[in-house]
C-alpha cells in the first residue's frame, strides 16, 4: 500500500484515482475492467488521513481480502452519479481542490463530481502519478524480472518455430499459448510477428502472410506476471542475409548497445537520443531511422517518459526502461532490437536477452 505523501509529496488535498493501474499501484488490487463503462466502477480516494476503496456492492466479498487493513472498503451503486455522491459523502469537508486522473476518468463521473463539488478546483494528477511510478521498488523490480524471464523463454521458443511457410498469425498463436502455459497473465500489448515488407511499418499487424526464405522477421511481444509487463524485440533472418541486410542488423545492434552502455543515474534522456543519432550519422541507412528510442516500463508495457527528440529529464537509479532502435529500409527489411534495462548505481543491467544472440536462424 502506498500513501498520499509517498506518491504526491507535499500535496494536502484529497486525490481520486480511477485507472486500474493507479488502483493497483496504491492498493495492490488489480481489476480486469477495461471497457469505458467498467472503468470507474471502482475508485480510490486518498487523503492524509485515509484511503477509501469504492466498489460495486457485489464485489465487496471478493475485494476485501485483497486489501491492506488500513484501506476502508465502501460498497456502493456503480453508476457514475451514485459513485460521485458516495465520494462526496465520504469527504470530511468540501475540499478546495480534488486531484483526478483526467486522462482516464470517464466523462459521466467527472461531470457528476463537477456538479456535486461546484466550488472545488479539479486538478490533474496524471503526470505526478507517472513520476512516482518511474522509480521502482525492490518488489516491483522483482516482478519485472519475473516477467522478463518468461518473455526470454518465449523468445527462445520462437527461435525453434520460425521457419519458411509458417504464417505470422500461427507464430502469434503458438507464442501466446506458450506464454500462458508458463505463467503469463496475458500479453500487455498486441504481439507483432512481422515479416518481409510487413515489417517496414511499426503500426502493421501480423496476418496470414507466410514467412519466406531470405526475409527478415521482426518479433515484438511481452508477458504479464504479477501485473508487471515485459516488452522486448528481436529481428531474425531466415536464410543467409545479403550484404545490406547484414549491415542493417549490425547498425541497429550497434545503436542499441552504444545507448545501453551509456545508461547510468544522472544521464539525460536526450543524451541517449543524441547517442543514437551519433551512431547513425553518415550511414547509408540514416534516413530510415525511426526517432523513437524507448520508454519506461512497469505496470504498463509503455509508460512515461518516452525517449524521443526533445525529451526532458534524467535517468535515476531503479528506473526500468527499454532501448529499442528501429531502422526500416524498403527493399532490405525492417529491424528493431529492444531490451529492458534496469538503471543501477553501477550502470545498466539488461533484463532481457537471448542465451546466444544471433541474427541468422
Amino acid at each position: 500500500m502506498k500513501g498520499l505523501e509517498e506518491i504526491f509529496p507535499g500535496e494536502q488535498g484529497p486525490v481520486l484515482l480511477t485507472s486500474p493501474q493507479a488502483i493497483f499501484y496504491t492498493t495492490g488490487f488489480y481489476t480486469t475492467a477495461r471497457r469505458p463503462n467498467q472503468i470507474g466502477n471502482q475508485c480510490v480516494l486518498m487523503d492524509e488521513q485515509f484511503t477509501l476503496f469504492f466498489c460495486p456492492r457485489n464485489w465487496g466479498d471478493v475485494i476485501r481480502p485483497q486489501l491492506d487493513s488500513q484501506i476502508t472498503l465502501i460498497p456502493c451503486d456503480p453508476s457514475p452519479a451514485a459513485l460521485a455522491e458516495a465520494v462526496c459523502r465520504a469527504l470530511p469537508r468540501k475540499p478546495e481542490r480534488l486531484g483526478l486522473e483526467e486522462e482516464t476518468i470517464i466523462l459521466p463521473l467527472y461531470l457528476a463530481l463537477r456538479e456535486q463539488l461546484p466550488e472545488t478546483s479539479l486538478w490533474d494528477v496524471t503526470s505526478r502519478l507517472y513520476r512516482a511510478r518511474m522509480k521502482k521498488t525492490p518488489a516491483e523490480i522483482a516482478g519485472l524480472r519475473r516477467s522478463a524471464n518468461l518473455a526470454k523463454e518465449a523468445m527462445e521458443h520462437a527461435c525453434d518455430i520460425l521457419r519458411p511457410g509458417v504464417a505470422e498469425l500461427d507464430v502469434v498463436a503458438e507464442l501466446e499459448y506458450f506464454m500462458r502455459k508458463n505463467g503469463s497473465e496475458g500479453t500487455p500489448f498486441t504481439m507483432k510477428v512481422l515479416s518481409g515488407d510487413n515489417a517496414l511499418r511499426t503500426i502493421n499487424l501480423p496476418g496470414t502472410r507466410k514467412l519466406a526464405q531470405g526475409e527478415i522477421v521482426l518479433l515484438d511481444f511481452g508477458t504479464t506476471v504479477g501485473n508487471y509487463a515485459s516488452d522486448w524485440t528481436r529481428s531474425f533472418m531466415l536464410g543467409q542475409p545479403t550484404r545490406e541486410q547484414q549491415a542493417l542488423y549490425e547498425l541497429v545492434w550497434r545503436i542499441e548497445r552504444t545507448c545501453i552502455n551509456r545508461i547510468r543515474p544522472g544521464i539525460s534522456l536526450q543524451s541517449l537520443m543524441d547517442t543514437a543519432f551519433d551512431v547513425l550519422r553518415g550511414h547509408p541507412f540514416e534516413t530510415w531511422f525511426n526517432p523513437y528510442l524507448g520508454h519506461s516500463i512497469g505496470i504498463d508495457s509503455v509508460e512515461r517518459p518516452a525517449i524521443v527528440p526533445g525529451v526532458q529529464g534524467c535517468l535515476e537509479e531503479n528506473m526500468v526502461l527499454t532501448i529499442e532502435p528501429g531502422v526500416y529500409v524498403p527493399g532490405v527489411g525492417g529491424i528493431r532490437i529492444e531490451d529492458e534495462i534496469l538503471v543501477t548505481s553501477e550502470g545498466p543491467e539488461i533484463l532481457t536477452g537471448l542465451r546466444t544472440e544471433r541474427f541468422v536462424l
